[in-house]
């Protein structure tokens, strides 16, 4: 699986500039001020955001463009920085959402929910809801989540930021022990250095002009 993205966001007083391309177990790190477009990147990989011109491949197969593949034909998974469980369903009914939402019969999603869960270490959680975890639990069945749908390209928005000093460290790990059996691109989006040099194989930096129009260009 490959990624290439050369294309032109543009939406009110901002636009968005990119010429990447990442490849097959590649850990790209998406770096750049407050607002210049970082989520912005991942939300366009993902088909959460359409581009205004350009194109997306995904291993060679356009995305986005001059046609337009939804979400969940892309074989994207994305973690958010909040991890963005839903607080009314428990840990096992969050990870096979997507499964579920996908048509999986529920017997099949819980048999791979728990599979997901027991190498992440959360299956002792399943029947717990997400104000009954820390910030750093939370993360593992956000990542359960995103993992249990077999993604072929992983996206991630600021894994850490949210979490303290213990569960970071804790998180770091998991990722890189994810990231190192994970065979396709994943492009991570940090401001921290830490995060950038345990896990990134790569660095990218969106550089940004400031004017009336903010323009950002993203390029390896």
């Amino acid at each position: 699986m490959t990624l290439n993205m050369q294309c032109t966001f543009d939406r009110a007083h901002f636009t968005l500039h990119a010429d990447v391309s990442v490849a097959s177990r590649e850990v790209l790190a998406i770096t750049g001020s407050n607002g210049s477009g970082k989520t912005t990147a991942l939300l366009l990989i993902a088909g959460l955001l359409s581009i205004s011109s350009g194109r997306i491949e995904l291993d060679g197969q356009l995305c986005d463009g001059d046609t337009f593949v939804q979400p969940e034909d892309r074989h994207v998974g994305m973690l958010f920085q909040n991890g963005a469980l839903f607080p009314h369903l428990t840990v096992s009914q969050n990870i096979i959402f997507g499964l579920r939402a996908r048509g999986v019969h529920k017997d099949d999603a819980l048999r791979r929910a728990m599979g997901t869960m027991e190498k992440l270490d959360i299956h002792t959680f399943a029947k717990k809801r997400p104000h009954e975890l820390s910030g750093g639990q939370q993360q593992r069945v956000a990542l359960a989540r995103t993992l249990v749908t077999q993604p072929q390209i992983l996206l991630l928005d600021e894994p850490t930021t949210a979490l303290d000093t213990d569960a970071r460290a804790a998180t770091l790990e998991l990722l890189a022990q994810t990231f190192a059996q994970f065979t396709g691109p994943v492009i991570l989006v940090s401001h921290d250095s830490r995060d950038i040099q345990k896990l990134a194989t790569t660095e990218a930096r969106i550089e940004v002009q400031h004017g009336t129009h903010v323009v950002a260009n993203l390029t390896k």
